[in-house]
């Protein structure tokens, strides 16, 4: 039987991690350890998951079976096998088994993050990794004992997921109304109301924000769960009202989860669940930044593929200046997100052992996670829609992959918060962590090993500036208004400086091209210059 994928998808048989100029001057200018399973990813990634996973997008989308034949609820959800297939295969590259340890390492797994990229598959691995995480650093011995070896085992490993957000209360967790109460010994969830349950009917597990009874309003009175999906006999422990009809990210069932003396195990305690749940999301928040990015890069691919070889008015689509700038400025904003992506990712790694009160290197890994997150979403969004662009009407289709592309881009700018939720958080670790003085020592570190000092005093002048804006708007009586300013004007430099920096340890790689290209964009806010860009056609070439 023929497979005539490739004439659909140019992409197809490129190795995603092996060929990725900026993935791997990235990777060696943070000095990330990897192994030959990303390689493998790679290859994988385009010559069977996106064929797969754009199949299902398309025609198996996971399915709510609420009864059995002898008329007993169960709440299946059902998957197609190749659905089950890939999430296996995913499993044997070590996305989630690479956690296992204390403190967990979790690099494996952002980076896998990134060539998997698909926000729907992902995200079932995102919940898992979390999950574990959680239960890992802070479930007690029993806890641990009945539950964490299961994610990790080879055969039929459990999966994860976090069911937070409550359909009266969104983001804002201190709204949560399903209730704990202690019965008999155990702990027991009522509530109706948990509105966006992602990876429900394929989690074994999930991490549960809820109250006990009594307890004060608002997120400091909000405790943290493990919610198993079956009780030991088998019935099933909560019950799924329905599956959401998603714009995309259809490889991950989304439901409404009702729970009705549900068992669950508390984690931590009735002061810190709140810390708990949140550091939680800051895993999957380096995750979206991640998967943003890969996405990106995906849809960046396909199109200067097909740019080299799409003719129109007698040259090649990429030998017209305009689409060459076009291309080359995509690629200098794609390569910023990946930079901020894996400092994020490798700051976090580096204080997973923490624990609340969180330490300052803790809340700058807080600030970068919120501000990649942020960026990168935006970015992918913009690239993806104008890779789509490049494709004419074909890539506005949903017969070639683009288009989903373009969809599952476009959540990760809402999952685990919308950007004003990022930017207030990093509001608040300025006005009540001394976020101002982590982000000033940062950057005093990272500028003073700028090699070109005439560059340097160009760089630290625009710190210092932008520093000032950012105190007269926190003291402005009116902080969030200006909340989105700050992250941005904070993410552009800590961009800028770390391409700086990555270009400097490689002289002749991509990044020594397109961080000045960054400044200048980005910093100084100036349109590029024809020298500049047409300078750079290299950053493109590669592809």
């Amino acid at each position: 039987m023929q497979n005539r994928f490739s004439e659909i998808f140019l992409s197809h048989g490129v190795n995603y991690y092996d060929a990725d100029k900026p993935l791997q001057e990235a990777i060696k200018y943070f000095g990330i350890a990897t192994d030959k399973s990303l390689s493998s990813l790679g290859k994988y990634v385009s010559t069977n998951l996106i064929e797969s996973l754009d199949f299902i997008d398309h025609y198996a989308k996971p399915v709510l079976q609420t009864w059995s034949l002898m008329g007993e609820r169960i709440d299946y959800v059902r998957i197609s096998p190749d659905h089950a297939s890939v999430l296996q295969k995913l499993q044997e590259f070590g996305t989630i088994r690479s956690l296992e340890g204390k403190p967990a390492d979790l690099m494996h797994h952002f980076l896998s993050g990134y060539l998997i990229s698909d926000s729907g598959i992902f995200c079932t691995l995102t919940l898992t990794a979390q999950t574990a995480y959680i239960i890992q650093k802070y479930g007690g011995h029993e806890l641990k004992k009945k539950f964490l070896g299961k994610f990790f085992q080879e055969d039929h490993p459990w999966y994860g997921a976090t069911f937070y957000t409550e359909i009266q209360g969104g983001s804002d967790l201190g709204a949560n109304r399903t209730i704990a109460r202690e019965e008999n010994g155990k702990v027991m969830l009522s509530g109706q109301d948990k509105y966006f349950a992602s990876d429900s009917g394929i989690a074994d597990a999930a991490l549960v924000t809820a109250r006990f009874n009594g307890s004060p309003d608002g997120a400091k009175g909000i405790s943290l769960f493990l919610v198993p999906s079956h009780l030991e006999d088998g019935k099933p422990n909560y019950e799924i009202r329905r599956l959401k009809n998603k714009l995309g990210t259809t490889a991950v069932p989304t439901g409404e989860v009702e729970f009705n003396r549900s068992e669950a195990y508390q984690i931590g305690n009735g002061r810190n669940g709140i810390y708990l749940a949140m550091e939680a999301l800051v895993i999957s928040r380096i995750d979206d930044a991640i998967a943003a990015v890969g996405i990106a890069r995906k849809a960046l691919w396909e199109a200067c593929l097909y740019a080299q070889k799409r003719t129109a008015f007698g040259k090649r689509l990429i030998e017209h200046p305009l689409m060459k700038r076009d291309l080359i400025e995509l690629e200098i904003s794609l390569e910023s997100a990946l930079i901020l992506s894996l400092l994020a990712a490798n700051a976090f790694n580096s204080v997973s052992k923490v624990e609340p009160p969180y330490n300052p290197e803790y809340q700058l890994a807080r600030i970068l996670g919120n501000i990649a997150k942020t960026i990168s979403a935006e970015v992918s969004a913009n690239v993806t829609r104008y890779s789509m662009e490049i494709l004419g009407g074909i890539g506005f289709l949903e017969e070639f992959p683009m288009a989903k592309f373009h969809r599952d881009s476009i959540v990760t700018s809402i999952w685990e918060g919308t950007s004003n939720i990022q930017a207030l958080e990093v509001m608040e670790v300025f006005l009540k962590h001394r976020g101002i003085e982590i982000m000033e020592n940062y950057f005093s570190e990272r500028a003073s090993k700028i090699a070109d000092r005439e560059f340097a005093r160009k760089m630290e002048g625009h710190i210092s500036l932008g520093f000032q804006n950012i105190r007269e708007w926190m003291s402005s009586g009116e902080p969030e208004f200006y909340a989105k300013e700050t992250l941005f004007a904070i993410g552009n430099l800590v961009a800028a400086c770390e391409m700086e920096l990555a270009g400097q340890a490689n002289q002749g790689g991509l990044y020594a091209k397109s961080s000045r290209a960054f400044f200048s964009r980005y910093i100084l806010g100036k349109s590029q210059p024809h020298s500049l860009i047409s300078g750079n056609i290299v950053l493109m070439e590669w592809m």
